[in-house]
């Protein structure tokens, strides 16, 4: 691995100098030949022209990717150009003008380059690239329609039919360029730079064509200065070629398809002007101008429209293409679990999937903030019109929320606000995902934290959170009357439990329980503390009197035998009874006063009842 990397830096070293070479000594025998006399200056350009011939073969000899044969044909046709510059100028000293010999060589020059751009136009074969050739083709045949009718037509009278057929063939190499040189410009994707410089040359040798037979149109000697532009052309064709290898094609191609780009059809719009403009200002007086004209006039019309016809297909295979993602995005929402919801402007639902229209009702599209407020339960409103608020101020909102006229079916509601702006875009997503059996998860574990599993009453912890806040509201007097608690003692219990076994025991409590909370008062909480231990808080106890008949209601309910595994049980109960004295008490000792009052009870026979008294209270702990 080591050798591989340094056999390549070591090539990219050798390919830099080669290149630095190169520009080099095609620089300076450009310079030089404009200063010195024409046989040297034929010398000098023509060995610029075998330097780019050289670099073409190199090109052709490492690109293993589009194969030697563009390169080839491109060298060629440099071959071909050098030599028809060398013949010109040789002939001119010579006095033979009338020689056709460099024409024909500068007209398979333009043939050569044709056919080897042409092969690595081929390198991108998609529907963008063919568009791309297809607008660049139209477009040259128009200029080159202009360029015959500018600078071909006013010499017609003057030449015989050779010569105007060898000026009429210029602008067709000419469209050739372009052509090549549009397809460059306008199919989509970053070019590499052997692909741009080949294409500034192109440019700049369609330039020095046009701008030397404008020279010849009004008989001006622009020979020098067009061949020099021409042999920078080939200089830069060559660098193209030294920097040539397996990414001369297009990279990291644009996705996005421009075919159907405004300027271009514009661009097509004018291209197809220009047949009837040169037919009617143009001389078609000859045949082959004739001829020239109803071809050009033709393919230009057959291009426009095949364009047209291929943007047609476009719109359609695009329309085709979104209604296509519209039924897969609708079959994918519908098969959501969750509520998908469009919101627009105002928070006015214009999209529901199926699962959100079995939230909010199938007249949920269309329904403004107000209405969607009335589809939740009243409890949750304040929580949604909070939400889309936030929403609507561009910050994302999340909510639970019960739905209304549903038996405590939840939502979990997020909304998501869209940031980019524009006028056919929504304001906003929501998702509802329906939580009703997390509700019920969280109900269930928060029972479980409070509730007794056995009996289903409070426990202790409930117990101590009520009887607190009992107390903190008869400080602030929300209450009338005292706070007061029972606490109670199955006498039997442990008999029944040893003899007839736990599961007996544990019938023997829920039956118990449901006696305790048919006994008290519909306001009372009934809690099991454990065991065989109940606590009965009392509030808004106005007198002893009232405790009288709670306690007394409590032993006759649990004197009445429990019929348990068949067998009826007595079992009976002890009842211990203390009050509070004010806001102030500590709720853990008014919880200990009861039990010492029910031990009281208990001491004195079972079966009954006791207050709380502070100096039994202290015996009853001497005792223990």
């Amino acid at each position: 691995m080591a050798d591989l990397s340094h056999d390549q830096a070591t090539g990219r070293k050798r390919a830099r100098v080669g290149t630095g070479v190169y520009l080099g000594a095609a620089s300076s025998a450009l310079v030089v030949s404009c200063f010195v006399s024409s046989p040297v200056s034929w010398f000098l350009r023509g060995g610029v022209g075998l330097l780019v011939v050289i670099a073409t073969l190199t090109a052709a000899r490492r690109s293993h990717r589009i194969g030697p044969n563009p390169w080839l044909c491109i060298g060629f046709g440099i071959t071909l150009w050098t030599t028809g510059y060398l013949l010109r100028d040789l002939l001119t000293v010579h006095g033979d003008r009338a020689s056709y010999w460099p024409d024909a060589s500068a007209l398979l020059g333009y043939v050569a380059i044709g056919v080897g751009l042409t092969i690595i136009a081929r390198l991108r074969t998609d529907t963008a690239s063919r568009i791309a050739f297809l607008d660049a083709s139209v477009v040259a045949i128009a200029i080159a329609m202009l360029l015959w009718a500018v600078l071909v037509t006013p010499q017609e009278s003057a030449s015989s039919v050779v010569d105007r057929l060898v000026r009429a063939a210029y602008p067709l190499g000419d469209g050739i360029l372009i052509t090549i040189l549009g397809w460059m410009a306008l199919v989509p994707g970053r070019r590499s730079r052997p692909l741009s410089l080949l294409g500034i040359g192109l440019a700049l040798v369609l330039t020095a064509d046009v701008v030397a037979q404008i020279g010849r149109r009004f008989q001006r000697d622009l020979s020098d200065p067009t061949a020099v532009a021409e042999f920078v052309a080939y200089v830069l064709i060559g660098l193209a070629a030294l920097g040539a290898d397996r990414r001369m094609h297009d990279v990291q191609p644009d996705t996005a398809d421009s075919s159907s780009d405004t300027n271009r059809l514009v661009l097509l719009g004018i291209a197809l002007l220009v047949g009837p403009a040169v037919s009617i200002f143009a001389d078609t007086s000859t045949t082959e101008g004739a001829v020239f004209v109803s071809v050009c006039s033709g393919l230009l019309a057959v291009g426009v429209i095949a364009r047209f016809v291929n943007l047609i297909h476009e719109n359609r295979r695009a329309h085709e293409a979104t209604l296509t993602s519209e039924r897969r995005f609708r079959l994918m929402a519908d098969s959501a679990p969750v509520g998908i919801f469009e919101l627009a402007r105002g928070m006015r639902v214009t999209y529901a999937n199926r699962e959100g229209c079995s939230m909010f009702g199938d007249a949920v599209v269309g329904a403004t903030s107000d209405a969607l407020l009335d589809r939740v339960d009243v409890e949750s409103r304040e929580r949604l019109a909070v939400a889309m608020e936030q929403v609507a101020n561009r910050r994302p909102a999340k909510a639970d929320l019960k739905l209304a006229g549903t038996p405590d079916r939840w939502v979990s509601w997020l909304g998501v606000p869209v940031t980019t702006q524009g006028p056919n875009l929504p304001a906003a997503f929501v998702s509802t995902l329906d939580i009703t059996q997390l509700k019920e998860a969280e109900a269930k574990l928060g029972r479980q934290a409070t509730h007794d599993p056995l009996t289903g009453l409070p426990n202790r912890r409930l117990l101590l959170e009520s009887l607190i806040a009992a107390l903190e509201a008869l400080g602030r007097g929300y209450r009338t009357g005292t706070v007061a608690l029972m606490f109670i003692d199955l006498d039997q219990f442990k008999i029944v439990n040893d003899v007839l076994g736990h599961d007996a025991g544990d019938e023997l409590l829920k039956t118990a329980s449901a006696r305790l909370r048919n006994a008290v008062r519909n306001h009372d909480l009934v809690a099991r503390f454990g065991g065989d231990e109940f606590v009965v808080l009392l509030q808004h106890v106005s007198d002893r009197g009232e405790l009288h008949d709670v306690a007394q209601r409590i032993l006759d309910a649990l004197h009445e035998p429990i019929v348990v595994a068949g067998t009826p049980a007595q079992v009976g109960a002890s009842v211990g009874i203390a009050t509070a004295s004010g806001p102030d008490d500590d709720p853990d000792a008014l919880v200990r006063n009861a039990d010492a009052a029910m031990y009281r009870a208990k001491e004195h026979g079972r079966g009954r009842y006791e207050f709380f008294r502070p100096d039994a209270g202290g015996e009853l702990h001497r005792t223990l």
